[in-house]
């Protein structure tokens, strides 16, 4: 039971007001000081104050996006089957997060929405400390200090699920900002070792099975990397060349053996190579557009997109447009620019390819928005290092809009707070289901589900029997649905779920009309539930079906 005092409600009005006030004191007082503050203290200070404003979402115990049960599925199904497209397919999202959490799993830690919320917030603020640390390396410590003031507010206050859940694009900017410490190290000190280089290979080779959308950032810092061999030791830059490539190569090496061990190699290829550049959101209005106009069409989603990520581009903007008039416009000098003028060309073609990663499906889904983080804070910090002091104050502006967003909410009487310590009327009813698939079937056993619903996994503690946790590619068409539906029914045979549930209705995301997506509408699938499974409950517009004894199953 959460304390009285833990509690929070739909507007915690004196819980808000004592962050803005702490954040306040401790923005102007690092703006205001002659000296950036030691490392220690600096992380303890943002790592108190984003933890303290992060509360309502890690006592919060549902789920903040579907995404996030999806992941979380995957980790508790790879615990007990760990093959990989045997068991789990993570779609676009890729194996590394989901055996990430399975190792978690594996170690005892039970795989719920409290661990993913503390998750994301934790591996969130290390990819953050990172990218500062690697901007500490290019003489930039004390403008990376002011340009973390944003991330700091944004991180405490920020409200929309897409960034406060626990994603792969999470564990994808984890590995990337860990790349840019090492080319940042590297752009400095000009010499490299042979553990660095074997290092900075397996991070690249790992890079894609994190999330496929993160392969054009991988490309860059990966060109870059020979480029800085190039640049720094070109005695021996063949041989530092092959430790790299072979280190990559070595990283892939072993997964293809893996996959190829189990016989699933062509799986991988199928649904994680294949599938994912062929897809685009079957119900996105924006894919109608060209590529080339969603990549220039970003910066008017962001700023028109009402998701909170508009008041972190804020800062962004205003600084770059500052930099550019006192460095153009009044010819102020970059000679110190030019020691390292090959990085920022790299952090520019690196922004390039996130605005590709993000547009290129056309959803602009705001959790792809991520991939914009590592670059925003190295060259704010840049920015700041070459335009008047008196322009440091701009970062303030993330956490005054916030500040501005929370009295006009109070003024107008509305919710303040997103994650209450009581549940919303959605988690009630997922609730209701959960315990009724319970009935039929105990944690631990296998579960399939028809739809996306993935919370009943997490919340039942049940594995999931079938690859495709929510099942959009085989209900939706598309030029591998029959593959899709061919292998969710294979694997319905393969593990024999318990339950099968059909979570097709009004209430459903995406798959909501049960005429078009309703198991019964696919033959094949429907004949195999009517064989084996038999209809217990259909409560807030889910079905329930429970798996017939071995006696009365159809030859």
């Amino acid at each position: 039971m959460t304390p009285i005092w833990m509690q929070f409600d739909s507007s915690p009005t004196y819980f808000w007001i004592t962050g803005h006030v702490l954040l306040a004191i401790f923005s102007v007082w690092l703006l205001l000081r002659r000296q950036p503050l030691s490392n220690g203290l600096f992380y303890t200070i943002t790592i108190l104050l984003t933890g303290f404003m992060r509360l309502p979402v890690f006592l919060f115990n549902y789920e903040l996006d579907p995404d996030e049960s999806q992941v979380l599925a995957q980790g508790l199904t790879l615990a007990v089957d760990p093959i990989i497209y045997q068991s789990v397919d993570p779609t676009t999202g890729g194996p590394l997060t989901s055996y990430f959490l399975a190792v978690l799993a594996y170690a005892g830690v039970t795989l719920n929405f409290h661990l993913a919320h503390l998750l994301g917030w934790v591996i969130t603020l290390i990819s953050l400390f990172f990218t500062y640390h690697a901007a500490t390396f290019l003489g930039l410590k004390k403008t990376a200090q002011w340009a973390m003031l944003p991330f700091i507010a944004f991180t405490g206050f920020i409200q929309l699920a897409d960034f406060v859940s626990f994603y792969s694009e999470t564990t994808s900017l984890f590995l990337l900002s860990i790349s840019l410490w090492f080319l940042a190290y590297w752009s400095t000190h000009k010499k490299f070792t042979t553990l660095q280089l074997i290092l900075f290979g397996f991070l690249l080779g790992l890079l894609p099975l994190c999330k496929i959308q993160v392969l054009p950032m991988a490309f860059v810092v990966g060109v870059f990397a020979f480029i800085q061999l190039f640049l720094f030791q070109k005695s021996k830059m063949l041989r530092y060349g092959a430790v790299l490539m072979g280190s990559v190569v070595a990283v892939w090496g072993v997964w293809c053996l893996f996959l190829l061990s189990h016989n699933v190699l062509d799986d991988f290829v199928t649904f994680y190579i294949q599938a994912n550049f062929q897809y685009k959101d079957a119900l996105a209005t924006a894919n109608s557009r060209s590529p080339l106009l969603n990549f220039f069409r970003l910066p008017w989603v962001i700023i028109r997109g009402g998701s909170g990520f508009e008041w972190l581009f804020l800062p962004f903007c205003l600084l770059a447009f500052v930099f550019v008039v006192i460095v153009f416009f009044r010819k102020k000098s970059l000679r110190s620019l030019s020691l390292d003028s090959f990085f920022w060309l790299m952090i520019g073609a690196y922004l390039v390819m996130a605005d590709i990663a993000i547009t290129r499906t056309g959803s602009f889904y705001d959790h792809y928005n991520h991939f914009l983080f590592l670059p925003f804070l190295l060259l704010m910090s840049l920015f700041m290092k070459y335009i008047p002091t008196e322009a440091r104050w701009i970062v303030l502006s993330t956490q005054v809009v916030f500040l501005v967003i929370l009295v006009q909410k109070t003024l107008l009487h509305q919710p303040t707070n997103t994650y209450t310590h009581y549940p919303r009327n959605e988690d009630v009813s997922n609730a209701k289901v959960s315990s009724a698939i319970l009935k039929y079937g105990n944690k631990g056993d296998y579960l399939a589900v028809w739809g996306w619903s993935c919370t009943f996994y997490v919340d039942t503690q049940m594995p999931q029997g079938v690859n495709e946790n929510h099942t959009t590619r085989s209900a939706i068409k598309q030029p591998l649905q029959p593959i899709y539906l061919e292998r969710y029914l294979n694997d319905l045979k393969r593990t024999e779920p318990s339950v099968f549930v059909d979570a097709v209705g009004e209430k459903a995301i995406w798959i909501n009309d049960r005429s078009k997506y309703g198991h019964e509408r696919f033959p094949i699938l429907a004949k195999y539930i009517a064989d084996n499974y038999t209809l217990k409950e259909e409560l807030e517009d889910v079905r329930i079906y429970a798996r017939n004894k071995k006696g009365n199953l159809a030859q």
